[in-house]
């Protein structure tokens, strides 16, 4: 189900326009259905329904910036109210990026690809309902990229360095990446995947990886079960991220990259990851538990032990 409809809608003669309301309006209710109906449908139609479900948030987000300053081209959708060379910052950078991306994972994008720039953490925070304390540079949901402005958290004011600081340690490899997997696989994905995904994008592609903790690894291991169900809750959020990253590394090491697509391709024709890796892989999510745990305790020449369940 395409949205493309909603982007041409002008709603600028006024914010309070009943043409604007009633749009909303239609959206929040298709929002609900589709949500509701990803809880009740079998597992092999959850696919679609994620789809009107993740176009009706795009749209809403593209109805909700309407009147916002933009920058077009054929494959992005830029917005933003603050500054516009920051704005064209994050544009250069997403056009340098996304070819090599799509390319990667065999990706070719039905749509222009919204991405949204906030001057300040508190308006990026606000946008999510988050706390002002968060302090995410980037954000994917809903279709949609939301990120921070180069200069909200780049010291250096001048253009050369803003601009390879941003490219090699901003968040738009690592959010075109959670898109791409997204709309690949329609949503269908443990959430510590998706994060061990993007962060392995990232490395490979900027050679950017999060800043690491000599320790980080004596602090013993999340179950992936755990990971599955539980991810942003955990209390070790730098270590969850690592060990995303380091699983991926490991199918990448072992099975190639063409190991990560076949799990891709099958999480895209409805299979659940167990059964994904299975048919990708000849292993199951366990077994590959198992044989990460041993292939790490090699590379880092150290015992590794497992949390227990009650260690959040």
């Amino acid at each position: 189900m395409s949205m493309k409809l909603f982007e041409n809608i002008d709603t600028s003669a006024s914010p309070f326009s009943h043409t604007a309301k009633l749009l909303s309006f239609v959206l929040a209710i298709l929002f609900m259905v589709s949500t509701f109906m990803l809880i009740r449908v079998p597992e092999s139609v959850k696919g679609y329904i994620y789809g009107v479900f993740r176009e009706v948030a795009r749209a809403q987000m593209l109805l909700r910036t309407h009147g916002w300053q933009h920058i077009e081209d054929d494959y992005l959708i830029i917005r933003y109210q603050g500054d516009k060379e920051e704005a064209k910052l994050v544009h250069e950078t997403a056009r340098l990026f996304f070819q090599r991306i799509c390319n990667d994972f065999g990706f070719s994008p039905e749509q222009k690809i919204p991405i949204m720039v906030y001057s300040t953490k508190e308006e990026l925070n606000a946008s999510f309902g988050w706390p002002a304390s968060e302090n995410a540079m980037g954000v994917y949901w809903g279709g949609v990229i939301r990120v921070l402005a180069p200069q909200a958290w780049i010291n250096d004011r001048d253009p050369d360095t803003m601009r390879q600081i941003f490219q090699q340690s901003g968040p738009m490899v690592h959010e075109m990446t959670h898109l791409v997997l997204d709309y690949e696989a329609r949503g269908n994905y443990p959430r510590w995947f998706t994060e061990g995904l993007a962060q392995y994008e990232e490395y490979k592609i900027t050679s950017f990886m999060f800043e690491q903790q000599d320790e980080i690894w004596e602090q013993g291991l999340y179950p992936l079960k755990k990971m599955d169900r539980k991810f942003d809750s955990l209390i070790d959020q730098t270590l969850a991220y690592r060990q995303s990253f380091s699983v991926v590394e490991y199918i990448v090491a072992v099975y190639g990259e063409d190991g990560l697509h076949r799990i891709i391709s099958n999480l895209a024709r409805g299979l659940n990851f167990h059964e994904s890796m299975i048919e990708a892989l000849g292993t199951t999510p366990e077994q590959l538990e198992i044989q990460w745990h041993a292939w790490l305790s090699r590379e880092l020449q150290q015992p590794l032990y497992i949390k227990r369940e009650d260690q959040a």
